[in-house]
Parts: structure tokens; sequence; C-alpha cells
């Protein structure tokens, strides 16, 4: 799925109706849909993508995004590295990210790439969205005003270089992100050019 600025105004065919779509449930509900029609691998690997994204073992869809749980945390995962006490804990998050990510079975398939720079891409939107909209994010002096557009780009612009080159290098998950970063620049030249 690629970006223009008049998607929303278009109707939307699969699978941008589903890439586009914010809701977990809504989301999970199309897809099986679609699933009922096609059920090709490449749908299958959408599903397992989704599974990983939205649902803690056993229980379904718990209203948690564990994408946004890891970008948000993937900075203290990488903080750990270096810390004698914090080993343990790193390996652990360090196999959370390559779990819910799917990265092994990215490297197994190659040939669908694609379906992880879209599911990233979602990704990407939603936390641009978030932070153009959240005050703290784009308060200044104690949140008495707010930023121009030229320095919520900028800002946006160091948040995204540290968290898909500089934490993925500090991960030793450089390679691994790349497409993850891919969807990142997408979604930041969509919002910001």
């Amino acid at each position: 799925m690629s970006f223009n600025k008049n998607i929303r105004e278009q109707s939307l065919s699969w699978p941008d109706s589903f890439y586009l779509e914010t809701d977990a449930k809504k989301r999970e509900e199309l897809l099986k849909a679609r699933l009922e029609q096609d059920d090709s691998e490449e749908n299958r690997i959408r599903y397992q993508l989704l599974e990983k994204r939205y649902m803690k073992a056993g229980r379904g869809i718990d209203g948690t995004d564990y994408y946004m749980k890891i970008l948000m945390t993937m900075e203290q995962t990488a903080d750990l590295k270096d810390s004698f006490l914090g080993k343990r804990s790193f390996r652990r998050g360090l196999e959370e990210i390559r779990d819910r990510f799917c990265l092994d079975l990215l490297q197994e398939k190659p040939e669908y790439t694609s379906l992880w720079k879209d599911e990233f891409l979602n990704l990407w939107c939603r936390y641009i969205e978030a932070c153009k909209n959240d005050k703290n994010y784009t308060g200044i002096v104690m949140g008495l005003g707010q930023m121009s557009d030229d320095r919520l780009i900028g800002k946006m612009s160091n948040d995204i270089d540290r968290k898909t080159l500089d934490l993925p290098e500090k991960l030793g998950l450089s390679q691994d992100l790349a497409t993850f970063r891919e969807a990142a620049q997408e979604a930041f030249q969509y919002y910001f050019s």
C-alpha cells in the first residue's frame, strides 16, 4: 500500500481498507471476511501479524497494540544492553521484539516483505497522529504554548530517526528492522511533505 494524499477520498479496495482501519476489532473482522473469500498464504500471514500486534494468547484482542508498546519501550530495552543487572531483561526485550514483529518469519518469507511494510506503515501513521494530537508532545514552556509546525516536523524527524536508526543499531536489529524504517519514512513523508 502506498500513500497518496487523496486515498481517504477514494473508494477503498482490499487491502487498503484493511491497512487504513485503525480499530483492531474492525481490522480483524475485515481480515476474517477476506480469509473466507481468499485463504491465500498472503492473507494468512496478515492474520499472523494481526494476532501478534493485538492479541494476547488465550484472550483475543484486549485493546493493547503490542507494536505500539514495543515502539514505546524500545529505548528502555536498548538501555539494558550494557547494564550488568539488565542483561536478562535485554534478552527478553529482544525476544519480544523479534516475536511480536515476526522477524524470523520475515526472514523465511522475504517475498512478503510488503506485508510487514504495510503493517508498520499503519503503526507509524497511528504513532504520528497520536503525537500530533498530544499536547504534551507538541507543547512548549510547560504546556503553555504549542510548537510551530516547523518545530514539530523537526522533533518528529529526530524521534523517528532515533527509533528507526539509533535504537535498532543499539539492539543489533538494524538489518531486521529495515522495513520498519522504510515504513516510518513513508509515513513521515505522507504527513509532512
